[in-house]
């Protein structure tokens, strides 16, 4: 399997896209401000510069970060290539919902999230099971993750890459719809579905 394989399945291309043209504009906001030689006040028209500033140097981050994290992902493949057989899969997130305060009441509402199809690579072993995946963050941002690795086993798993997350206390549940995973992590995902047939 080559990089760019990897890279493709991941990081979709619409939201490549979209990164793309929002680094243009900012740049081109850049541009113009230099050229009327303005310096940035609060009015309503350079709140709106400063918000497509914001978002463009989000979308660098996000966009560098994943690079760099597809770029890890292979490097780690590779020098584990006679172990591994990946399979590139889709996979359900379900992310933990939002908590609203309610005027007026004494207790939180929370806005459940819907869950999310997304592209994964996937391999199992008697072990452990390996997933690299995106989610979304703020709607539009793509976030790469680092590769969970879930240890099924009490063996030592010879893994000692900082660029992985080793999970080793979650809960599997077989389900109708495929494999369900419930794990603790700072990501805000409640649980992750493997589902039984591979969609394409």
């Amino acid at each position: 399997m080559h990089y760019s394989e990897i890279k493709r399945h991941i990081i979709d291309k619409q939201y490549f896209l979209l990164c793309i043209i929002i680094i243009f504009i900012s740049l081109l906001f850049i541009y113009l401000l230099y050229l009327n030689k303005s310096s940035i006040s609060f009015s309503r028209g350079n709140i709106l510069t400063l918000l497509i500033f914001y978002f463009s140097i989000l979308s660098i981050y996000y966009f560098l970060s994943n690079i760099c994290r597809c770029r890890f992902f292979f490097k780690f493949y590779k020098k584990n290539s006679n172990e591994f057989n990946v399979e590139l899969r889709k996979i359900v997130i379900v992310k933990k919902g939002d908590r609203m305060t309610v005027p007026n009441k004494l207790y939180d509402v929370e806005i459940k999230s819907l869950p999310k199809l997304t592209n994964a690579v996937y391999f199992e072993t008697d072990d452990f099971l390996l997933l690299f995946f995106s989610i979304q963050n703020f709607v539009i941002f793509q976030q790469v993750l680092k590769p969970y690795i879930f240890a099924k086993s009490k063996n030592e798993l010879n893994i000692k890459d900082k660029n992985v997350n080793v999970i080793r206390d979650f809960e599997t549940v077989e389900t109708e719809q495929g494999k369900t995973i419930i794990f603790s992590n700072k990501h805000g995902i409640k649980k992750l579905v493997i589902p039984l047939q591979i969609e394409e």
